[in-house]
């Protein structure tokens, strides 16, 4: 857990405004943020989840990250200081009524839509290779 300022990014042409310690708000974090890791008190996104590519390079650097927010880039400013808890997916915005949430409920029908759409696809693909070998 950690509570810094926070620095809303919209892409790469921000990055120079960066400041160590600061925590590093963006929609979605792509190999190009990584040197900012090493600077950060903290990730937060609004699109992402444990195995996307800011939640595995924030274990690397041991900063605590909430990926899949679907709203921090609106509800936080730069300069707020903000507490981010990685354990339990939360992050606490100035005043104490509010908070932006992992939205939790959604990732299980996330992860039955992802396992349909797998089994789909090899189901098909089995399929078209028999058909192949007739």
């Amino acid at each position: 857990m950690v509570t810094a300022p926070a620095r809303v990014l919209s892409g790469p042409d921000d990055f120079a405004s960066f400041q160590p310690g600061e925590v590093l708000v963006a929609s979605i974090t792509t190999p190009a943020y990584t040197p900012l890791f090493a600077m950060a008190a903290g990730v937060v996104t609004d699109i992402g989840g444990v195995l996307s590519h800011g939640s595995i390079v924030a274990r690397e650097y041991g900063i605590p990250a909430v990926l899949g927010t679907g709203s921090a880039t609106r509800d936080i400013r730069t300069g707020e200081e903000i507490t981010v808890d990685g354990s339990a997916g939360t992050v606490r915005l100035p005043g104490a009524t509010r908070a932006v949430d992992e939205p939790a409920g959604k990732r299980p029908w996330l992860l039955v839509a992802g396992g349909v759409a797998l089994l789909v696809a090899l189901v098909g693909h089995r399929w078209y290779r028999g058909r192949r070998r007739r």
